[in-house]
């Protein structure tokens, strides 16, 4: 268990109720705190979902950018004298004070960012320098009569679209942080936004369109080459995927960019399936010029001759991200990134210190302790009280959720401790009970069950073992002539009839004079009883004679023949054994059914290497026996 052993006490509910909410909430701290010391880190991935969420929900620029449009359509249509231009106007004008002034859904608020760039375009535009004012008139009928409504929207779609339409990113923590969106990537991206506009309204024959492509070519030739400062964080890593990305795009277009490196037959292979591009698009574009690549990019030819629509679709789906992705990263009066989460943390120390303190006051008032030892038995709440590694907060959050069972891992302890066990426990007695067959095995393959039952035989020299050993195989025949007559035979004395008729039967079947009789009508019945009668008495006499002998007081001659009789079939029985022949086979018999014991019974359950021990052949065993024999002999 991780928590430390502290005395059993009776806890009401209520208190422990308040101990699991307590343990929860540093639990929820400690959350927190990974997820701030693994912001920067996984940036990109919030900064997607950020993307995706906008995507699917209409952000306010959206829906003030849609009645824009639907005033455009009305004028279009009717002109100014439309009766809902004026309904339409007056929407815009307080939608106006709404997101430029009282409530700016912009990330971006200081004067670099895109709602200072729509005022300052506004406010020079209308020649006002308020740009509450600006905005307020620009909506007005008699304004948009007085300078032309065409003229008017042309302005506000090439010049305040562009920049309603720019993505700044709404991740509240960047501020935490310390982050801000670069600069010059996203003035890229409202270059960009504008020239998209243009070439949707006139297309590739505007005139303003050489402007812009020649903007977005130096733009592009500084951002590869100014000097980047460690405050923009990721500018390694974007800036070159940037480079690899319009380098694969621009030099995999162009027919007359061959690779003019020397490849590998293993990379000619890849380059011929066309796959290097994308498995090591370094080899191929390492000695191309990114900066080229841009310019032929932004060219009106290259725009012209690939479709404008498909190249800046390729933009918006390999590049601009990237852009997006820049950041910069503020600095403290130490010279070091900022880093404010103290303000957020600063709410769960305060509820920290304060269930410390109680605390401590209820062990030293309950348990009449001192001031220390009160806080070593709270040893572990101390981390939750320091903010210069929140980290180690995680050790209390494990041992205060083990104390209220949140979730309660004793069941799983216990079921974890006796499934080791039971493992180790298979495993060892599968290998034990392997081994042990297979050196059994060995054994009887090698002669040591003949010697170890015929050794006292043959050594002569070893009298008391022989007796003793000749007494112990009597007395176990004894026992076995015991068993089979008081208990087995009595047990298959049905079966042992139904054998006997079956016999008799078939041997009587062989006489003539059976057969005859069988055919004289009054008398054919006369041999069955015979045969039956007879089958009676020779399965009575072996079984309940055999037991009534066993059962009856014995008397002298009794004792004297029955160990007579155990006498001799012992010594037939051992004098058979050592037949050569008749102990091959039994060792053969014994080593298969060992071998069937092993594959039927341990093997399935245990994964091992291939048995130490061969397929023992009957020829195999001879040569063992007769190898072993002649080195006895010797």
């Amino acid at each position: 268990m991780l928590s430390p052993k502290s005395p059993k006490s009776n806890r009401s509910p209520l208190l422990f109720l308040s101990e699991r909410i307590m343990a929860l909430l540093i639990l929820a701290n400690v959350i927190l705190v990974i997820f701030d010391v693994t912001y920067i880190q996984f940036r990109d991935l919030y900064l997607k979902a950020d993307l995706n969420l906008q995507k699917l929900t209409d952000t306010p620029q959206e829906k003030y950018l849609q009645k824009v449009d639907k005033l455009q359509e009305e004028l279009e249509k009717k002109g100014l004298q439309s009766s809902n231009i004026e309904n339409l106007l007056e929407d815009l004008r307080l939608s106006s004070i709404q997101i430029f002034i009282n409530r700016p859904p912009f990330r971006v608020i200081d004067n670099y960012g895109a709602l200072a760039k729509i005022k300052q375009r506004f406010t020079t535009h209308l020649g006002r320098k308020n740009f509450s004012q600006a905005v307020q008139v620009f909506w007005q009928q008699d304004y948009l009569e007085a300078q032309g409504w065409q003229s008017q929207l042309d302005f506000f779609n090439e010049q305040i679209r562009p920049l309603m339409l720019l993505y700044e990113p709404q991740l509240g923590y960047d501020l935490i942080k310390g982050i801000e969106p670069f600069r010059d990537s996203q003035d890229y991206l409202i270059a960009v936004n504008e020239l998209r506009i243009l070439l949707e309204r006139q297309g590739l024959e505007a005139a303003e369109i050489e402007l812009l492509l020649k903007n977005l070519r130096n733009n592009s030739t500084e951002l590869i080459d100014r000097d980047y400062y460690f405050q923009i964080v990721n500018q390694v890593i974007v800036l070159t995927q940037i480079k690899y990305e319009i380098k694969q795009h621009i030099y995999s277009q162009t027919i007359n960019s061959n690779i003019d490196i020397d490849l590998t037959p293993t990379l000619q292979f890849l380059q011929s399936l066309n796959w290097l591009q994308y498995l090591a698009p370094d080899i191929l574009w390492a000695d191309k010029s990114s900066k080229a690549a841009f310019n032929i990019f932004w060219s009106r030819q290259h725009l012209e001759t690939y479709q404008w629509e498909r190249e800046l679709d390729f933009f918006d789906k390999n590049i601009k991200f990237l852009m997006q992705s820049y950041y910069f990263r503020n600095l403290d009066t130490n010279g070091k990134f900022v880093d404010r989460f103290w303000l957020v943390d600063l709410p769960w120390m305060a509820i920290f210190w304060i269930e410390f303190l109680l605390r401590l006051l209820v062990i030293i008032r309950r348990r009449n302790l001192t001031l220390w030892v009160a806080i070593k038995q709270r040893w572990y709440d101390v981390f939750l009280l320091q903010p210069w590694l929140p980290e180690l907060r995680m050790i209390t959050a494990f041992i205060r959720l083990d104390k209220v069972k949140l979730p309660n891992m004793e069941q799983l302890y216990t079921d974890i401790r006796f499934k080791l066990i039971r493992s180790f426990a298979k495993e060892i007695t599968q290998v034990v009970v392997s081994g042990g067959i297979e050196k059994l095995q060995k054994n009887v393959s090698k002669g040591s069950l003949k010697r170890a039952i015929f050794e006292s035989k043959s050594k002569p020299d070893k009298v008391y073992v022989e007796n003793k050993d000749s007494g112990k195989i009597q007395e176990i025949i004894n026992r076995l002539f015991q068993v089979t007559a008081c208990q087995v035979l009595p047990e298959i004395h049905g079966d042992l009839e139904d054998f006997l008729h079956y016999q008799v039967e078939k041997s009587m079947q062989q006489l003539s004079i059976y057969r005859g009789l069988q055919k004289i009508p009054f008398i054919r019945r006369l041999p069955d009883q015979i045969v039956n009668n007879l089958v009676t008495q020779i399965s009575s006499t072996i079984t309940t004679g055999l037991q009534k002998a066993y059962q009856t007081p014995p008397d002298a001659v009794s004792i004297k023949l029955r160990q007579q009789l155990v006498e001799h079939f012992s010594s037939k029985l051992v004098s058979e054994l050592q037949e050569k022949q008749t102990f091959d086979e039994i060792e053969i018999l014994i080593i298969d059914w060992l071998e069937e014991v092993k594959n039927s019974y341990v093997k399935p359950n245990l994964k091992s290497s291939e048995s130490t021990i061969p397929k023992i052949v009957p020829t195999t065993v001879i040569e063992l026996k007769a190898e072993n024999e002649s080195k006895n002999s010797e």
